[in-house]
């Protein structure tokens, strides 16, 4: 099963894919902008095209690797980081291609859990601490998030972390109980269901100049 956790910076997504991940045995994919900008400084600073690029190219990789994993954070965030501080700078068909690819991997999805803010913002020398702009991303990921996932497969989680954990885990074992069929599929959009993969165009845009 593919479970992704979303959401703004400082919500508590790491504590509880940790203990997601620990408790299921599952795969713990780990909030890829941080390994990227540990491990490349080529990628010449956080809100580079390149180092955009990198992370969503990472998370893919990782999500492909197999199933059974908690993926802090999915490819729905790097959308939304990539409209707050690329879609201004680059091409419309850099910014299509870079859509496409968050499309068509969202939808491989079983379960998105997304986590909104309620805990005080806590600076680890990393994230911003800056309300506003966690009230900016929050906004932006979750209106992504119904446009992307359907509602059968997305989960909003509050309340301690033992209670958004006892939440997730009640739903993995209703999904897990159920034929594979009746909770993944394709979604096309608003009101629009197919049960075809999605399609070649979509799961292969190419990055321009690739």
């Amino acid at each position: 099963m593919r479970v992704g956790l979303t959401g703004a910076q400082g919500v508590g997504k790491t504590t509880l894919a940790r203990e997601l991940a620990r408790i299921l045995g599952w795969r713990l994919i780990e909030e890829q902008a941080r390994v990227v900008f540990a491990r490349c400084p080529q990628t010449k600073g956080k809100f580079s095209s390149a180092f955009q690029w990198r992370c969503l190219a990472e998370q893919i990789r990782l999500e492909e690797d197999g199933d059974d994993f908690i993926a802090d954070r999915t490819v729905i965030d790097n959308a939304a980081y990539w409209i707050k501080w690329r879609m201004a700078h680059s091409s419309s068909a850099e910014n299509l291609a870079y859509y496409r690819r968050c499309q068509a991997q969202a939808a491989k999805y079983d379960l998105v859990i997304y986590v909104p803010p309620e805990i005080p913002l806590v600076a680890d020398g990393f994230r911003s601490t800056n309300t506003e702009y966690q009230a900016e991303m929050d906004w932006l990921i979750s209106t992504l998030m119904r446009g992307l996932v359907p509602p059968k497969r997305r989960l909003t989680v509050t309340g301690s972390m033992d209670e958004r954990a006892a939440r997730v885990l009640e739903r993995i074992k209703k999904l897990a109980s159920m034929p594979q069929a009746s909770y993944t599929g394709w979604y096309e959009g608003p009101g629009e269901w197919a049960d075809a993969p999605p399609r070649d165009d979509l799961q292969h845009a190419p990055r321009p100049g690739h």
